[in-house]
């Protein structure tokens, strides 16, 4: 059955490049999962490496004249969201856990007008390789993670991170009675 899986997922990729005229571009093997959403708006480009793994439910999204690049032998978990509207570059070797997601934009929000119309504020997202995202990791705009570290479970990553750094969000818990 896995193989069926990795048959069908180069097959659709296959389709998929000559329909895109050469904006998404891929070397196989790789392996997509049941459920996986991938998004490309006209200028948008998808790069994948060989071997990469796209697991269950996972949502790619590459918006205008956006970048989005996998590095061979990286692993995008179940459920991921990435969504590029400028550039996001993944290194090779990386693996990221379940609910992991991507942004390498912000939403405008500090004007007069309707907030969705106000558009976005982008910076480039960079994750250099052998990097490992815990399950429920949130990696924002402007972010470079240096090859060789792991972000744990649960943390949200607003500022670089050296190479071979652990990163862990410390949190107290507070239990208090209701009334």
């Amino acid at each position: 059955m896995r193989i069926i899986g990795i048959i069908w997922g180069n097959l659709w990729l296959l389709i998929k490049e000559v329909l895109s005229l050469g904006k998404f571009r891929f070397i196989p093997p790789i392996k997509i999962e049941r459920g996986v959403i991938i998004s490309r708006r006209p200028r948008g480009k998808i790069i994948l490496g060989e071997h990469v793994s796209l697991n269950h439910n996972s949502c790619i999204s590459v918006t205008w004249d956006a970048l989005l690049s996998i590095g061979s032998f990286s692993s995008i978990g179940d459920n991921n969201v990435i969504v590029a509207k400028e550039k996001i570059t993944i290194g090779n070797n990386t693996m990221f856990g379940p609910n992991v997601c991507i942004y390498d934009h912000d939403h405008i929000f500090n004007a007069p007008g309707i907030i969705q119309d106000l558009g976005y504020k982008t910076k480039p997202v960079i994750i250099e390789d052998n990097v490992w995202l815990g399950a429920g990791v949130i990696v924002l705009k402007g972010v470079r993670i240096g090859t060789g570290s792991v972000i744990a479970a649960g943390t949200i990553i607003t500022k670089d991170i050296p190479s071979n750094s652990l990163v862990y969000n410390k949190r107290d818990l507070i239990i208090k009675e209701r009334y």
